[in-house]
């Protein structure tokens, strides 16, 4: 019987197989991402969307647009008032009418830092989280055992910190135009720069840590970020966390998770830029290289002229 000879690979032929079926899964491995990153940023915009629509239904019910907080009076005393974040009071328009009952009840008892009876401090509101940010799925327990569920969006103050004495380097920090959430009742009709071209929401990553970027409880924020409303871009020389220093200025701009700078600057983990919600309610993925024109729109009545990118 005669022996066919079979011919084997030779060394160099499965290490061109190898380095071919590796391009292949990294080419496919590189469209899963690219995939699942076009999926995030789309279900973000909808939240915003979502948001925009129950702002809108707040305009009509209440006659302006949600504040950056409401003081709802305690009953246990007179001359004391707990702020609830923007974020609550625009429950009944997404449709979560029990929550905000039940935390409308808790504000009435108690400020809400004490859980309970804000029992909704860690509840998990979906479309206040970008799904960008997998961190937000859930609640966040910190190293300093503080359980919180966190939000990816912030209402806008204005578009820059100055001084309000000008050209003084004392005396507090204000907003130089006033943006949708500067704490006043703000109605469409104030927004004299155009709802289409006016900011109402913006993504900022939150820090998740000490309360700060949650979207319930009004503690940390009230000082850090204007309960859960933030200024466009702001020049302070510095921040301090917990001895750390951060450097100015603070602008829109890329943000890297984890890094508790970025907490200062609107931003988002999509890569490039951030979905905007405008007053009109329309959505608009802007681009980082539009950071020059934000503090712009950030403004309802600044009178500036601007052409979006």
């Amino acid at each position: 019987m005669a022996i066919r000879n079979r011919r084997a690979f030779t060394l160099i032929e499965l290490i061109v197989v190898l380095a071919v079926t590796g391009v292949l899964l990294g080419l496919s491995l590189n469209a899963v991402q690219s995939v699942r990153s076009a999926a995030n940023k789309l279900a973000c915009a909808n939240n915003l969307k979502q948001l925009g629509l129950a702002a809108h239904g707040h305009e009509e019910v209440k006659g302006h647009l949600p504040r950056a907080y409401t003081e709802v009076r305690d009953t246990f005393s007179r001359n004391k008032n707990n702020p609830m974040k923007w974020t609550v009071g625009l429950l009944p328009y997404l449709g979560e009418d029990n929550i905000y009952r039940e935390a409308y009840a808790a504000h009435r008892i108690a400020w809400s830092s004490s859980n309970p009876p804000h029992i909704h401090m860690t509840t998990v509101v979906k479309v206040f989280a970008c799904p960008a940010d997998p961190r937000l799925s859930r609640p966040i327990t910190d190293d300093l055992g503080h359980t919180a569920a966190y939000a990816s969006y912030c209402g806008v103050v204005g578009d820059k910190y100055v001084r309000k004495e000008p050209g003084s380097n004392r005396g507090p920090w204000v907003p130089q135009f006033l943006g949708v959430f500067s704490g006043e009742k703000v109605p469409f009709a104030a927004i004299t720069d155009g709802t289409s071209s006016t900011i109402l929401l913006a993504e900022r990553v939150p820090e998740g840590r000490d309360f700060n970027g949650n979207w319930y409880a009004a503690v940390q924020e009230i000082n850090r970020a204007g309960v859960n409303s933030h200024i466009m871009e702001h020049d302070l020389p510095a921040r301090y966390y917990e001895g750390q220093r951060c450097r100015g200025p603070f602008r829109f701009g890329p943000v890297r998770l984890g890094n508790v700078c970025d907490t200062e600057h609107f931003g988002s983990l999509h890569p490039s830029g951030s979905n905007i919600l405008f007053c009109d309610g329309g959505v608009r993925f802007l681009a980082y290289s539009a950071v020059a024109v934000m503090p712009a729109l950030s403004s309802r009545a600044g009178g500036e002229v601007v052409e979006i990118p």
